[in-house]
């Protein structure tokens, strides 16, 4: 039997997953919990995820309808989100929700409910690279816009993980003190990254770099690659690790561009592994890469890398693409190394330097953990968030 939660969270997200947001969700929910003792999750599930999951204040319930169609979906999920709203009409002390598919229905079945949008993106941002066909679509655009300010109006505070997404929020109007900037935390397993097993036998031989994330084009995986290919022979030890969650074909174009450079025994393409096996993992490399892409995806939506803040928790330095997204987080030659994104000479560069580093990197490394215990650390930012949602639950704007 269900209980009357005291918050809801809203994603329109499969939960879990091996992807970055899931860390991101369950330290929201978390942070929930802590604040006001109980906690409804609205998510997407996969067909073998239970539709109802509690486990203590928690309660999870999953909208498992897998419409191929994404503007289907997103309105089943928004009926599903009004249904459960409903059933705690008047119980809620807040809500918290990531999208528009979540907002919008929250916002008409409970109005006056104070709430927090949580904006990693906003949809009419993202369709342009994501869907395009849908980006083309001048009526859908519009309707969707109009969705995005009522949720924009309508929430007491917006929260996100990046300098870069509130500005691109306050060009939407936001004003810049509705707007609280809280970035991603990092899981306490990579804080013990170093004491952890490793899964992976290959990293005992050789001197490994490594990359986690997915494999789409504005994550720069291309030119990581490239770099690593430039400085390879010059380095007959090195290795390069890929650890990817990503389908089919996006893993194929990075096997071709692997062969075409020659690399096929010196790169080790990986399926994911759990948050405890990535930990284990990053405590066997010599240091991380974040090579993002010069795209809007990261420098006009923003982001707060969630492969950066993991690596930096481990104690593990990174080369990471000398954009606002990262230098927010990493300064050049102290908890890593910036190089100019989508440059393939620059990168091969700082890897050989950071591979050569020795004493460097070892300080770097120190800096590196530093830098997480008093940014990304479940202490620090669930504080941070606990007095936010407080805040927002008593009135503040």
């Amino acid at each position: 039997m269900s209980m009357r939660a005291a918050s809801l969270y809203a994603a329109f997200d499969v939960f879990p997953r091996a992807k970055g947001s899931t860390s991101h969700i369950a330290s929201m929910v978390r942070g929930l919990e802590r604040a006001f003792g109980s906690v409804r999750l609205l998510c997407l599930g996969a067909p073998e995820m239970p539709a109802y999951q509690r486990e203590g204040a928690i309660e999870i319930f999953r909208y498992r309808r897998r419409q191929r169609d994404l503007l289907t979906r997103a309105t089943g999920f928004a009926r599903f989100v009004a249904g459960h709203v409903r059933a705690l009409r008047g119980g809620l002390r807040l809500a918290v929700f990531r999208d528009p598919w979540g907002g919008y229905p929250l916002l008409r079945s409970e109005p006056g409910c104070p709430c927090v949008f949580e904006v990693n993106a906003l949809p009419s941002w993202e369709l342009g690279y994501s869907r395009p066909g849908l980006a083309a679509d001048p009526v859908l655009l519009a309707k969707l816009r109009d969705m995005e300010r009522f949720c924009l109006r309508g929430a007491r505070r917006l929260l996100c993980v990046s300098g870069v997404t509130r500005r691109a929020l306050m060009a939407e109007g936001v004003p810049g003190g509705r707007v609280e900037v809280i970035p991603n935390v990092a899981h306490d397993a990579f804080f013990a990254a170093a004491s952890l097993p490793c899964s992976i036998a290959a990293l005992e031989n050789g001197e490994w770099c490594g990359y986690v994330g997915g494999l789409q084009a504005w994550q720069g995986v291309e030119t990581l690659v490239d770099g690593f290919a430039r400085m390879a022979a010059e380095r007959p030890r090195t290795r390069l690790l890929i650890l990817h969650g990503d389908t089919p074909k996006m893993l194929s174009a990075v096997e071709r561009r692997v062969a075409r450079a020659g690399l096929g025994d010196r790169v080790l393409l990986h399926a994911p592994l759990s948050q405890e096996g990535v930990a284990g993992v990053l405590g066997r490399l010599r240091f991380t890469a974040v090579p993002l892409a010069d795209t809007p995806r990261n420098t006009v939506q923003g982001c707060c890398p969630v492969k950066l803040v993991e690596s930096l928790a481990a104690g593990v330095p990174v080369v990471a693409s000398d954009l606002a997204v990262n230098r927010e987080w990493v300064r050049d030659g102290e908890e890593g190394l910036l190089a100019p994104p989508d440059d393939a000479r620059a990168w091969a560069l700082a890897l050989r330097r950071m591979f050569d580093g020795g004493a460097e990197r070892d300080r770097m490394a120190a800096a590196a953990r530093r830098r997480a215990e008093e940014t990304f650390s479940w202490r620090i930012v669930h504080e941070r968030l606990h007095n936010m949602f407080h805040y927002t639950a008593n009135g503040g704007m």
